[in-house]
């Protein structure tokens, strides 16, 4: 196994529906991964892998998503739930490391548009959230977005509630940054060669700018992160073409 990087990780597409209707979304369903399979699977890696990822669809729909959180705080380092929010609770909130939070709009009106459904948290929720642990919130951008007015009224909001914030880009040139994306607020970055992560503190905020493309093993030299696909399949790419094989003993 060629790894393009020194902190692989796993991510775990839980086989779950989404409550919300993102224009900009790519996910298809699978049903077949339980947590056995992913308890196997995980305990197989090599230790090289150390941290592990549980997203969706929405994995808050998941009536099994304490145990899959269980699973991986016994075997990785650095446990990461993403989730709109939708029924997160604080004890979901307790046995990850760490919360990404989607919310693509710091209005909430204007947020329930993008998502296309009212039933993710607003602002008080969310502000509810951090209280009890470390809170990212994830906004995705358009290819062609340079609206530094939104993005300065959006760091406000997460100082307000008390999270850090992730900017995500897709595009495939990485040698063009936003106008937003300036030099004098940044801490650090780091390239894979298919994406580029920016590392800012802007307004006493933890600020990162994601650039990049959406199937990143397609652009590296090696397997970059491993992914649980929803059917259960063990694969290095989103799309679940390249799988590994693996058997159960």
């Amino acid at each position: 196994m060629k790894l393009a990087v020194n902190n692989p990780n796993l991510s775990v597409i839980l086989p779950v529906g989404c409550n919300a209707h993102c224009r900009f979304c790519y996910w298809e369903q699978g049903n077949g991964l339980n947590t056995a399979r992913f308890s196997f699977v995980s305990g197989s890696l090599p230790p090289i892998f150390d941290q592990c990822t549980i997203t969706g669809g929405e994995p808050t729909l998941c009536d099994d998503l304490s145990e899959y959180l269980g699973i991986a705080r016994g075997r990785f380092s650095k446990v990461v739930l993403n989730t709109n929010g939708y029924l997160l609770t604080s004890e979901h909130i307790k046995l990850a490391c760490h919360v990404n939070i989607s919310r693509h709009h710091y209005d909430d009106a204007e947020n329930e548009k993008v998502f296309g459904t009212d039933s993710v948290p607003c602002a008080d929720k969310i502000r509810a959230f951090c209280d009890s642990g470390d809170i990212t919130l994830n906004c995705v951008l358009s290819p062609d977005f340079k609206d530094s007015d939104f993005i300065a009224h959006y760091i406000t909001f997460a100082k307000s509630v008390g999270a850090k914030v992730a900017f995500r880009k897709y595009f495939s040139d990485l040698s063009i940054l936003s106008e937003i994306d300036t030099n004098d607020t940044l801490i650090g970055q780091h390239s894979c060669g298919a994406c580029l992560h920016r590392w800012h503190k802007i307004n006493g905020v933890d600020v990162t700018f994601k650039y990049g493309v959406q199937e990143t093993s397609e652009h590296v030299n090696g397997i970059y992160e491993l992914i649980l696909q929803p059917n259960g399949d063990l694969t290095f790419d989103w799309a679940g073409k390249n799988r590994l094989e693996y058997k159960e003993v």
